[in-house]
């Protein structure tokens, strides 16, 4: 079995093991696994840049905001409209595709941005491409805020039908996980691991290195506005600042938590960092029969990631990931 359906069949057994907790809870976490979902896609869009160039963005948030505004303008209903968007162009209005092709225009809209500004973001690297990708976060979001006939601006964006749930979410999950494991063993991915190892080596090899990290870049973006266009669908209401700087912790987290050159610790980090933040937050507010001061999640958040990164720089996977070993096969994880 190849590493791409192996790796497809280890999220289709999470996904199922999701599932079978909410049925099992009676759908009373429903909403807290919902959500587990939608990071388990964000997470992973991020790993396929990050893992494959070697490059800290602070700029993806920007591509699930995109995903998230254009999937909620295509289906907003026309009576909520006239209500919520009174100025949008008439092109845009009456227009209702449905959940996946909405959500693929989000995706797809995230990934034309990415091709546009991709070839010269992804000349920089180190501290300079940080910076770049976070101008990029600051430029989208102040556009979102002055596209008022479009997104209502600095107010709420409201009246998007819920068309997401648990079920929907955690199909794309599966999908979305084959996508970055055959981009990883693709030639282009090896390609964009290779120049982020060593570009010069890599370009006096016939590599465009600006061209093998564009790819892994829309990819990534495609990806993001993809789980941004469902975000939408489950919250119905959001704003700009739902995809501002406090999303950027969170996806470095999970991904260097897990590991950042492995999609299953891309995984691993959104499961861990989800159930930790609820679980802190149960004992924060006195859930559990504990009552601690407000802020401890965040102070146990930190020192757990100080303490990976120094007894495990790779993150707790490094760059394996699961697949299921054919019959005579012990090996439970693969390093290609």
């Amino acid at each position: 079995m190849s590493l791409v359906a192996s790796g497809m069949g280890i999220a289709a057994l999470l996904a199922l093991a999701i599932l079978g907790l909410n049925l099992a809870t009676g759908a009373r976490f429903a909403s807290l696994l919902t959500n587990l979902g939608l990071w388990l896609i964000i997470a992973v869009g991020f790993q396929v840049f990050v893992g494959s160039t070697g490059t800290i963005s602070f700029g993806h948030p920007a591509f699930v905001a995109l995903g998230a505004y254009t999937g909620g303008i295509l289906t907003l209903p026309p009576a909520m409209q006239r209500i919520a968007l009174p100025d949008l162009p008439g092109w845009l209005a009456g227009l209702d595709p449905g959940l996946w092709p909405a959500t693929i225009a989000g995706g797809a809209v995230a990934a034309l941005l990415a091709l546009l500004i991709g070839p010269i973001v992804m000349r920089l690297t180190g501290i300079a491409a940080g910076i770049m990708t976070f101008g990029l976060l600051v430029i989208v979001n102040e556009m979102i805020r002055a596209a008022t006939p479009l997104t209502r601006g600095n107010a709420t964006f409201y009246g998007v039908p819920r068309l997401a749930g648990l079920t929907e979410v955690l199909v794309v999950v599966v999908l979305v996980v084959g996508i970055a494991l055959a981009y990883k063993f693709s030639r282009w991915g090896l390609r964009a691991r290779s120049v982020a190892q060593d570009p010069v080596a890599a370009e006096m090899s016939g590599i465009s290195v600006v061209t093998s990290r564009l790819w892994a870049f829309v990819l990534s973006a495609f990806i993001c506005g993809i789980g941004g266009a469902l975000m939408g669908f489950f919250l119905t209401a959001f704003s700009a600042q739902s995809f501002y700087v406090g999303m950027v912790l969170p996806m470095m987290i999970m991904v260097l938590l897990g590991g950042m050159n492995s999609v299953a610790g891309a995984l691993t980090g959104a499961v861990l960092l989800t159930f930790w933040e609820y679980v802190m937050r149960l004992i924060e507010t006195g859930g559990m029969g504990i009552s601690l001061p407000p802020g401890l999640s965040q102070l146990t958040l930190g020192a757990g990631l100080i303490a990976i990164l120094f007894f495990r720089p790779s993150g707790l996977w490094g760059s394996r990931e699961f697949f299921i070993a054919p019959v005579g096969q012990t090996r439970k994880g693969d390093n290609p």
